[in-house]
């Protein structure tokens, strides 16, 4: 208790030194009192290692360190930057040097935390890329973060999709997080300007895990659906990508009429040779290098010229040296063989801009082959745990991932076109968790139930049979909820009205 009374205090003294109104401050301290009375729930259904005193610690850093200014506005007050009213509107809440967010705890718990992030934690290499993937992951932490205030309250857990404000984002943040562990997606999220290429290292750890060839097919999926979900949340972007595409088209087409761009590209050679042999007779003379000196000083301002004939001699080395590669670079054009390579290239990178063009549905048919491939790396874990402790994880992170959303009125246990795999998975789970005696041998309907239900503590779960007529139900329970009752298939030499732990 002492613990949370400091955390509290330190809070306390971090708000007032910032600039946060009143009713900022109060409702930050309520959101440290809801995290206290919901992290044991939240902690037990994700079986998370980070403890609620970590969290809470990083909570009050980010505070301390990046939010340095809090406002709240009424539901009904309109702000006069059109901008931010807009950002209001749609989000609740705005985000830039300063928060500003209506007086709702879950979305100043989320602005505090978009706040604090590095916007880019992939190399500037991947381009559009590393805009998407840092994005994509980025929200997902976000989300992650504030799941414990919105889903969680003392004694219930309930998902509301619409509530979680990317649910893309959160579906492929949470699906990593099972397979590559707390750790790996934290450290990634706090890389400063991609110094370390976490999505080569996603890659390797998969591949080491689950083998190769998923580690490249859920790699290649998760740069398109980050692009996708980039595209559809951001205008700017989608409009850059469009613009790309359309100078990529135009350049393969330039390279579909192979003599005109040779023609081109020849004709362009005998000038950059040219403009070198000029730039050689130069360097070569002293007398005319000073005397070109001379002539670029007369015709410039004073602020505009060059104070001594090193510093132009250096700037005349310097454009041969960028003349000398650009020759090189079309040399290497003009070889039939990266011709074609290059042209390749094109055709690829315009393939991968495509999909900003694919519908809703074909979007979801992406987080559905994520999730497939999410389900196959699963199952090398299932058969690979030996640990009692490590099945019951396994058994709460499977319940956990069946209730994803998927959208705003589905979850994972709702795809149809992933029944089967779902069945396969939930029986091998439970086969092993009957041998080594980590439940009883319940019921495979009775057990699929139990990946389904939001009862918190699945060691205190019951379930008990009846028979109505000639159907027999099913019900699951724990001390203080009883779900409803589902039909199963008949069975044999099973006692009826009799109270089962499902745990052993």
């Amino acid at each position: 208790m002492l613990i949370k009374k400091d955390k509290n205090e330190e809070l306390e003294k971090i708000l007032a030194t910032k600039k946060v109104d009143e009713q900022a401050k109060n409702l930050i301290q309520g959101i440290l009192y809801k995290i206290e009375i919901a992290y044991k729930d939240y902690k037990t259904v994700k079986r998370k290692k980070q403890t609620e005193e970590k969290y809470v610690k990083e909570l009050i850093e980010n505070i301390d360190k990046k939010c340095d200014k809090i406002s709240i506005v009424k539901l009904t007050q309109k702000v006069a930057n059109e901008e931010i009213q807009r950002e209001l509107e749609k989000n609740k809440f705005y985000v830039e040097e300063e928060i500003i967010s209506y007086p709702i705890e879950e979305k100043i718990l989320y602005a505090i935390e978009k706040k604090s992030r590095h916007n880019k934690i992939l190399n500037s290499r991947y381009k559009e890329i590393a805009v998407a993937i840092s994005n994509i992951i980025n929200t997902g932490k976000n989300i992650d973060r504030v799941e414990v205030l919105r889903d969680f309250n003392g004694w219930s857990w309930t998902t509301i999709n619409k509530e979680i404000e990317n649910i893309e984002a959160n579906l492929i943040y949470q699906t990593l997080q099972i397979l590559l562990g707390e750790e790996f997606l934290d450290n990634w999220c706090k890389d400063k300007d991609g110094i370390i290429d976490y999505l080569e290292q996603l890659e390797e750890e998969i591949s080491d895990k689950y083998g190769k060839d998923l580690a490249i097919k859920q790699k290649e999926l998760l740069i398109k659906i980050a692009i996708l979900n980039t595209a559809n949340y951001n205008n700017r972007y989608l409009n850059e990508l469009k613009e790309k595409e359309q100078n990529i088209e135009k350049k393969i087409s330039e390279f579909e009429d192979t003599k005109r761009k040779i023609e081109e590209l020849t004709e362009c050679k005998k000038q950059l040779i040219k403009e070198l042999s000029h730039i050689d007779k130069i360097l070569g003379q002293n007398t005319r290098l000073k005397e070109e000196y001379e002539k670029v000083n007369a015709d410039v301002s004073f602020n505009a010229k060059i104070f001594n004939i090193k510093t132009f001699k250096k700037q005349f080395e310097d454009k041969k040296q960028h003349i000398l590669e650009q020759i090189e670079q079309v040399n290497y054009m003009l070889n039939p063989v990266n011709y074609l390579k290059e042209k390749n290239r094109l055709l690829q990178e315009k393939e991968k801009l495509q999909i900003i063009e694919m519908d809703e549905g074909q979007q979801e048919k992406l987080d559905i082959e994520f999730i497939k491939i999410f389900f196959k790396c699963f199952k090398n874990i299932i058969k690979n745990t030996k640990d009692e402790e490590e099945i019951v994880k396994l058994i709460y992170q499977l319940r956990y991932f069946l209730l994803l959303p998927i959208n705003e009125k589905k979850c994972v246990k709702d795809i149809e076109e992933i029944k089967d795999i779902i069945v396969d998975v939930e029986e091998q789970i439970t086969k092993v968790a009957i041998r080594k005696k980590v439940i009883a041998n319940v019921p495979k309907d009775i057990m699929s139930n139990v990946f389904r239900t939001r009862i918190i503590s699945l060691e205190d779960i019951y379930y008990k049979i009846s028979l109505q007529g000639k159907k027999y139900y099913a019900q699951i329970f724990d001390e203080n909820i009883c779900e409803e009752k589902f039909e199963i298939k008949k069975l044999e030499d099973v006692k009826t009205n009799k109270k089962v732990k499902i745990f052993i």
